[in-house]
């Protein structure tokens, strides 16, 4: 290979590498992008939900129809047994969704094992999912969110 051929193959992968790293910085992960979801999803001043809470030993499990004003549960319907305990007897563990958003993160700063949120295409969360140790039997937690509005 002559001296020219070389210099310009040089040329031609230093451009090309140089191509290959520009960009905007690292591509977000998961729990990034979790992140920046929940700051681009304010929680509206009203809004109701279906909520299916289950996985681990905990005292909010079963399902729930939720109406939230504020930031506080105003009203909450225990869909089955569990749930009803839970209305009844302890109606502060009743959570909103930016009471489950602020659980995930406590988990991340925490150094969760998983600690994970699906948002739906408008951004509401729709699946938040906790698990302090994987290697762990009963510290899961798994809400899985439906039938969510915004109410006037």
């Amino acid at each position: 290979m002559t001296t020219t051929r070389t210099h310009v193959l040089i040329a031609s992968v230093g451009l090309f590498l140089a191509a290959v790293g520009c960009g905007t910085g690292p591509a977000p992960t998961a729990e990034g992008a979790d992140r920046v979801k929940r700051d681009r999803w304010p929680e509206p001043d009203r809004y109701s939900f279906r909520l299916l809470s289950e996985s681990g030993e905990r005292g909010d499990l079963g399902e729930y129809r939720i109406t939230v004003e504020n930031g506080k549960v105003v009203k909450a319907i225990g869909l089955d047994e569990p749930a009803r305990r839970t209305v009844e007897d302890n109606p502060h563990n009743v959570p909103t969704l930016g009471g489950l958003l602020a659980k995930v993160q406590q988990a991340r700063t925490g150094h969760a094992d998983v600690a994970h949120v699906v948002f739906a295409t408008d951004g509401h969360p729709t699946e938040f999912h906790i698990d302090w140790q994987k290697n762990a039997m009963d510290d899961e937690a798994d809400y899985f969110v439906t039938e969510y509005r915004e109410l006037p």
